[in-house]
């Protein structure tokens, strides 16, 4: 089973106490493969400042979804896991949790007609975790905390209308009370045992 982890610097695995990216064992991508075991291979498709608004779907430049078509192309996929959607909370760019919801039906939307005359991956969508205005990215990220929050029921509104997997982390993985965006490493082990039954879970349902 090839699973596709396509995010932003969440998923890439920046730790948000020295900037750096966690090791292969820590990080939530490379963690659920190390637990799901044989059989599996996880893909880590994370990049730092990756949007789902400004740079529409297959298109683009460095920060675009374009990179997701190449990945769609290499590999048979089973399972696409995305996160994305915590960049696009930035307060210069002034979107309301709609304008960005709508961009995460867009990518949906696409991958399906990507897949339009095969079998589709089961699709599953991350909301984005908690933002705490603190720290260095107070200034970035200032009307994020509430922000993201409607971004949590609108992405789960887009998941039910377009019959895919939603599953709300805000409570199973949280960023740095002191940094206020990434993710600590306790939230990357949490995420990846969550996922890690979800997954599991799904594949049993299709033998």
């Amino acid at each position: 089973m090839n699973i596709l982890c396509f995010g932003d610097s969440n998923t890439y695995g920046i730790s948000p106490v020295d900037g750096k990216r966690f090791a292969a064992d820590e990080r939530w991508p490379s963690l659920l493969g190390i637990k799901l075991g044989a059989g599996y291979q996880v893909i880590e498709a994370g990049q730092p400042n990756r949007t789902l608004v400004n740079d529409p779907p297959f298109s683009g430049d460095k920060l675009g979804i374009k990179y997701l078509e190449p990945y769609l192309a290499a590999y048979h996929l089973d399972v696409i896991v995305i996160q994305l959607g915590t960049n696009d909370l930035k307060r210069r760019f002034a979107l309301s949790a709609a304008d960005i919801a709508n961009a995460l039906e867009a990518l949906i939307l696409d991958i399906k007609n990507y897949y339009l005359h095969r079998e589709l991956p089961k699709i599953m969508i991350l909301s984005p975790p908690a933002v705490y205005e603190v720290g260095a990215y107070q200034s970035i990220y200032a009307g994020a905390a509430a922000k993201s929050s409607e971004l949590v029921e609108a992405f789960s509104e887009v998941c039910v209308k377009q019959q895919t997997l939603f599953l709300d982390i805000t409570a199973i993985a949280t960023p740095s009370q002191q940094e206020g965006v990434h993710l600590i490493l306790e939230s990357h082990k949490s995420l990846a045992e969550h996922l890690q039954f979800l997954i599991v879970k799904q594949k049993s349902h299709r033998l």
